[in-house]
């Protein structure tokens, strides 16, 4: 920040209530109480600033509690699916199903990067008068995601009977189709990154829900059927592709949401107001005059604009307007690499408990399901925390309120878990699953817990990668590795990994929440 010489400083007071009011109301000095002039940091604790914080909550509120509740909707069908499928399997063959959705997680994970790649690459150009580039670049990458899928899928036919016989599978049966699945989900998280960008939260919701109907109506009926753990797999595709088609004809419907930053009838969340550039005396407006603008006033345009009359960038708050292709590339690759450390902490541990210890994999798989249900709610808050967080981010604030929003969300799910888990994990499993998977419900709350914080770093990770921050990437890596060596000590006994995960669980979300809250602090000071 500039320094006031006092020569600077007795000429602004010579110029009178025409140069020290306008940015406040009339007499406001004289009301000013002396401890607020003492202490800045109180000064900025005005009423319009605190009623400036309430509304940026609630809108984070409206536009996270949609998802939160679709979330909630799409994990209580895969719930009642489970306890289908958990008395129609023997506990062998649900063993299988819970390594085969493993497999999905951590095969899928890549498109979660590829989802902030989107969202950071778009919104840069909504910001910088370049949205015309958009719709060629979707095209493009759209033509390249399905030949590597087509790829994908002839490599994961050839590799099924290997992959089959490295995790001790009954069979190679549903193999192909769950990597097939995991590579059309690459796919999805382009649209979906589309949407998110286009503010089409409402959309979104509506594509989980489709996505999990679709998934749970055929896995019951293919299950019963008599396919078992192939039958859960062939599911988990024909969901993903049904999503596939409903986010095609969504972005067809709101074909300016992308361009725009929101639909027609999207209104930005209120912005806190920010001072003009500073002049020698202060801050300069025109004729020399005091004045402030709201955060929003330093995009190019305003959503629903004209984006033929913007076509030179401009420069605003934050990171370079203009991003390098080259440095893009890394910050995908980073988004990459580090979303696939959270796919491979969020299911080795149904892994290797499987390999060391298959036979007592279908009763941890039970309590895998139930305690996962945490993460799988942050990915989905997630779908809105990485939009508002690049977007502020290209307008030098921080997003702590719609991180606060989304942590606050979580944590209701997760209080529930936890005291169930703590007060009567074998009624629950027993009520869930049925008696014959309540081997393992001592693994029960220390999973619930691990889970919980899991989850918690989920969102931590998605904020730092939509400020492009890549300091998460070595901390990720470094608690891959302790998780994995500890789980291999734990023998695959059920209670033993799930302490062990735990463990490294709360670390590494006391390491990242301390990273987010060390960004939020430059974005402050930017």
């Amino acid at each position: 920040m500039p320094t006031v010489t006092p020569s600077a400083k007795a000429s602004a007071e010579a110029s009178g209530p025409a140069g020290a009011d306008t940015a406040a109301p009339a007499g406001r000095a004289g009301r000013e109480h002396p401890g607020l002039a003492a202490s800045p940091r109180l000064a900025n604790l005005t009423p319009r600033r605190l009623r400036g914080q309430s509304d940026r909550i609630r809108a984070a509120m409206r536009g996270a509690i949609p998802l939160a509740f679709a979330g909630l909707i799409a994990n209580a069908a895969n719930l009642g699916v489970t306890l289908v499928i958990a008395r129609a399997l023997s506990t062998r063959s649900y063993g299988a199903v819970a390594q085969l959705v493993a497999i999905f997680f951590v095969v899928s994970m890549p498109g979660n990067a590829l989802l902030v790649g989107v969202v950071r690459r778009i919104t840069n150009w909504q910001h910088t008068g370049q949205a015309d580039l958009i719709d060629e670049w979707i095209t493009r990458v759209r033509r390249a995601g399905v030949a590597v899928v087509l790829t994908v899928a002839v490599l994961a036919i050839l590799a099924r009977d290997f992959v089959a016989t490295e995790l001790s599978l009954p069979g190679p049966g549903g193999v192909a189709e769950i990597i097939i699945a995991g590579a059309a989900w690459c796919l999805l998280c382009v649209d979906r990154g589309l949407m998110q960008c286009g503010r089409l939260y409402p959309s979104l919701a509506a594509n989980l829900l489709v996505d999990a109907v679709v998934k749970s109506g055929a896995t019951i009926a293919l299950v019963l059927a008599g396919l078992d753990e192939a039958g859960a797999a062939m599911a988990v595709l024909f969901g993903v592709l049904a999503a596939l088609a409903h986010t095609r004809w969504c972005l067809r419907r709101h074909p300016s949401a992308v361009r725009h930053g929101g639909p027609v009838d999207w209104q930005p969340p209120p912005a806190p107001v920010v001072p003009l550039p500073q002049g020698p005396a202060g801050p300069v407006g025109p004729a020399g005059a005091r004045e402030s603008l709201p955060a929003s006033a330093i995009r190019l345009r305003a959503p629903g604009a004209d984006t033929a009359a913007t076509t030179l960038p401009l420069p605003v708050a934050g990171p370079a307007s203009v991003a390098e292709p080259r440095r893009l590339a890394v910050e995908v690759g980073a988004a990459l690499v580090t979303l696939g450390f959270l796919g491979v902490l969020q299911n080795i541990d149904v892994l290797l408990q499987g390999r060391l210890a298959p036979d007592e994999s279908g009763s941890y798989a039970a309590v895998s399901v139930a305690a996962k249900v945490i993460v799988l709610a942050a990915v989905v808050l997630a779908g809105f925390l990485l939009p508002e967080a690049a977007d502020r981010n290209h307008l030098g604030q921080h997003a702590l309120h719609q991180l606060g929003a989304t942590l606050a969300i979580l944590a209701v799910p997760a209080a529930g878990l936890l005291s169930v888990a703590a007060i009567a994990p074998d009624t629950l499993l027993s009520l869930a699953f049925g008696p014959r998977f309540t081997n393992a419900s001592g693994a029960l709350f220390p999973l619930a817990g691990a889970m919980t914080c899991l989850g918690a770093t989920v969102l931590f990770s998605h904020y730092l990668l939509a400020l492009g921050e890549r300091a998460v990437l070595a901390v990720l890596a470094v608690a891959t590795g302790a998780a994995v060596s500890l789980m291999v000590w734990a023998q695959g006994s059920p209670v033993s990994t799930a302490r062990a995960n735990f463990g490294c669980q709360a670390v590494l979300a006391v390491v990242t929440g301390l990273m987010v809250l060390a960004a939020a602090r430059r974005t402050a000071r930017a």
